[in-house]
């Protein structure tokens, strides 16, 4: 009985539908709902898949970058660095923990600024190294992994050399030798401006009415001047790069038998195919900037031997940047006689400050009550101006690095009235440029991810300018001076400047080559740790704004000169 009942059950079970669904006899279904039924019910599910992909893909993916990111910036930074550092040529050698007060020292900063110097004027060029045409220039680039050139004269010429850097190099050896007084560096000095003024200053010639005999071979086509990105100040200029070579030897006389007219009391720093070497034929062209920095080289040499140079060959020059000055403070920034003469297609928002700094140099050499010390400082004043105007609305992200102008306003502000607007403005504009600089990345990245590199990228040169430009600030920077927010986490922006300084010089110390096998002993490269042939690349500026830095963060440390009560 139990087991027919137990059957019984499992019949009545089997004839039950299933939850949710209904029998085939109490239903009435077409012919074709079956198979509709199942083709929207595969259609929807397809779509609902189609929509989840890029969800799980983006989730995915989020995952993995913050992963990878977290890796990077704890494990991968670290390795990479300390595998490198050794075995690169005896570079300055690994840091000192980052929370060290002792992070900078003196003995550290002379050691670096010595063999950066003796660099420097041992590639400056002497007749056993270069023909008498070219005695005094600098050898303008080496590799830490080639042997250093010492002989150029035989085989070819440099390439690609830079008149602006050239300059800025005399700059560099003048600030070392006031601070250590030296034969050979003098030598090297005086060399290389003798150059400068043989090769580049000439008059400047009158083409408002075309005063001038065209070169058969002129081609009137400019080619777009490109913004170098190695020191975020300097524009390269191939502009009419074309065969315009009169003769096989070199002519300095760069007019010769074309122009017949010339503006009075002008002068300026001209490059041409034969300053640039290598098969350059660019066309006499006269920068703002150039100016700027050939008045700043040569003032240097006449303030450590006074007689070397007259105020008038110095007035002339800066005539010339006043000659190029608009009446809102603007400058038009290249002199091309082959163009008809001021060339407006080009603007750089560089020259300015390079030209200002030249300005108030002269206005020092001159007497106080002189007219002409009077009007470098208001043509220098404007250009300022101008700059804060230009900038005073601009988002940080898009400020320029300008430490040419930041030096020109740390020696402008003490020839000023306090009193008067235009020191404020002037101030406000050096405060916002200074602001830009320091908030591009965050504490923590500064030193964790970019081992103090400012940039990021492991570029020495632009971190060296902005620590020129940042110490420069720190002269005449206010105590109160809040950066960027106040609050419960303000912060003191000369805080903030002084800790991106101290790890920004760290790690331009370290990228120096102290000792070398090739000879480049004081060479810094261009990117640090150099990881191939093109990171090793030394040119003479990565050089020079490194130890021009250095020797400000010395002046900081031993509170001499404008550092004193700061």
């Amino acid at each position: 009985d139990n087991e027919q009942q137990q059957q019984n059950q499992r019949q009545q079970l089997r004839q039950r539908p299933m939850m949710g669904t209904t029998t085939r006899e109490n239903t009435t279904i077409s012919p074709n709902t079956s198979t509709t039924t199942k083709k929207r019910k595969g259609k929807k599910k397809r779509e609902e898949d189609a929509l989840m992909v890029p969800f799980v893909t983006a989730l995915g993916l989020l995952f993995l970058w913050v992963l990878v990111n977290y890796f990077s910036q704890n494990y991968l930074g670290a390795v990479i660095v300390d595998a490198a550092a050794p075995n690169n040529n005896n570079l300055g050698g690994p840091a000192p923990a980052s929370g060290d007060d002792s992070l900078i020292t003196v003995d550290r900063l002379s050691h670096f600024i010595d063999s950066g110097t003796d660099y420097i004027a041992r590639v400056s060029h002497t007749l056993t190294q270069d023909i008498e045409e070219r005695e005094g220039k600098f050898t303008y680039i080496a590799y830490l992994d080639e042997d250093l050139r010492s002989d150029f004269i035989t085989g070819d010429d440099q390439e690609e050399y830079n008149l602006l850097r050239h300059n800025g190099a005399i700059y560099s050896l003048c600030l070392s030798y006031l601070r250590t007084p030296s034969e050979e560096v003098m030598e090297a000095i005086q060399r290389s401006v003798s150059w400068l003024k043989k090769a580049a200053i000439q008059p400047v010639p009158d083409v408002s009415s075309r005063h001038k005999h065209r070169n058969k071979n002129e081609d009137t086509n400019d080619d777009e001047e490109e913004e170098d990105e190695g020191d975020d100040s300097v524009e390269e200029d191939n502009s009419n790069n074309t065969n315009t070579t009169e003769g096989d030897g070199i002519d300095y006389n760069l007019f010769k038998n074309k122009y017949t007219k010339f503006i009075p009391n002008l002068s300026a720093a001209w490059e041409d195919g034969t300053i640039l070497g290598g098969d350059s034929a660019m066309q006499s062209t006269a920068k703002l900037g150039g100016a700027g920095l050939a008045l700043i080289a040569m003032i240097g040499l006449e303030k450590i031997s006074p007689g070397s140079l007259t105020l008038e060959e110095l007035r002339q020059l800066a005539n010339f940047i006043h000659y190029l000055q608009n009446e809102d403070g603007s400058f038009t920034c290249r002199y091309k006689p082959h163009r008809g003469g001021k060339d407006t297609s080009f603007v750089s928002l560089y020259y300015p400050g390079e030209a200002a700094l030249g300005l108030v140099y002269l206005a020092e050499l001159e007497d106080e009550d002189s007219i002409f010390r009077q009007r470098w400082i208001r043509v220098a004043t404007k250009a300022l101006l101008y700059l804060e105007e230009y900038r005073r609305h601009q988002d940080l992200r898009h400020v320029e690095p300008d430490h040419w102008a930041l030096l020109a306003t740390a020696r402008l502000l003490p020839l000023l009235d306090s009193s008067s607007s235009d020191y404020w403005h002037v101030y406000r504009h050096a405060i916002k440029v200074m602001t830009s600089m320091v908030s591009v990345q965050s504490r923590h990245d500064l030193v964790s991810v970019h081992q103090g590199c400012h940039t990021g990228d492991g570029r020495t040169c632009p971190t060296s300018t902005r620590l020129e430009g940042l110490l420069a600030g720190l002269t005449f920077l206010k105590d109160d001076e809040m950066y960027l927010e106040e609050g419960p986490n303000a912060e003191s922006l000369k805080e903030r400047i002084l800790y991106f300084v101290r790890h920004g010089a760290d790690f331009v110390l370290q990228s120096m080559a102290m000792t070398s096998p090739h000879g480049m002993e004081g060479g810094v490269p261009g990117h640090f740790p150099p990881q191939s042939h093109r990171d090793n690349e030394v040119r003479i500026d990565y050089v020079q704004h490194s130890i021009s830095a250095m020797m400000a963060y010395e002046k900081m440390l031993k509170h001499e000169g404008p550092y004193a009560f700061h």
